[in-house]
């Protein structure tokens, strides 16, 4: 889990209310990162009970195949949320090197695809792949309906990435986000740096005085 957007907060513009603005982009691009981590946390646990319940011939009705289905379907909003706050964050900034990395994330999940069948399976359901078959009622059989191979998920014969790997592109991902936030802005807020040297110090104080032991002495002088 992440835990570093409150640090940006005021520190990424000269502009007081463009800067809250910007961090308020960051701080919920962290918060559906965290939501992504949190379902492939879910999803693991998932595909290992489902696993050892084959394995075992064990199989009984738990709901563990809708769980899953569920769960996958929020990791992918998840990941929606991060590309769409991505790019607004981007565009708002004018950065180039913020638009390559939600164009990175759009491309290696193909987002787009997989959000709009999620998001309107009604029009799945009768046949419908686009808003424009819709209007002119061209439906198509849909044969592949949501299926999963290789901790992957399938729909309409097209694989989309929900494994951990996947989680880790997105991880890395916003790792990039906060190296440019920190480089190109946050770091010509004298603010900002003045923090980040103390929690440097404060972090380095407390490393040599676990190394020297002094936390044990004063717990033993404290009995």
């Amino acid at each position: 889990m992440f835990d570093v957007a409150s640090k940006y907060c005021f520190a990424l513009d000269k502009d007081s209310k463009k800067s809250l603005n910007y961090y308020l982009l960051l701080s919920n691009i962290e918060k559906y990162v965290n939501g992504a981590i949190i379902e492939m946390g879910r999803l693991s646990r998932i595909r290992k009970a489902i696993t050892k319940e084959f394995k075992t011939r064990s199989l009984r009705k738990n709901y563990r195949l809708t769980y899953l289905a569920n769960d996958t379907h929020f990791y992918f909003v998840c990941i929606d949320k991060v590309y769409k706050l991505l790019s607004r964050l981007g565009t708002e900034l004018n950065d180039p090197d913020i638009k390559k990395l939600a164009k990175k994330l759009g491309a290696t999940f193909d987002i787009k695809t997989v959000r709009n069948h999620l998001e309107h399976i009604d029009a799945r359901c009768l046949g419908f792949l686009s808003i424009k078959t819709e209007k002119k009622k061209i439906s198509k059989h849909i044969s592949d309906f949501g299926n999963f191979f290789n901790d992957n998920f399938s729909f309409n014969g097209k694989t989309f990435p929900s494994n951990k790997g996947s989680l880790l592109e997105l991880k890395k991902i916003y790792k990039d986000l906060i190296e440019i936030l920190t480089k190109k802005y946050a770091s010509k807020d004298p603010g900002f740096v003045w923090r980040e040297q103390s929690d440097k110090r404060y972090k380095a104080i407390m490393k040599t005085a676990k190394k020297a032991g002094l936390f044990k002495y004063w717990e033993n002088k404290q009995k």
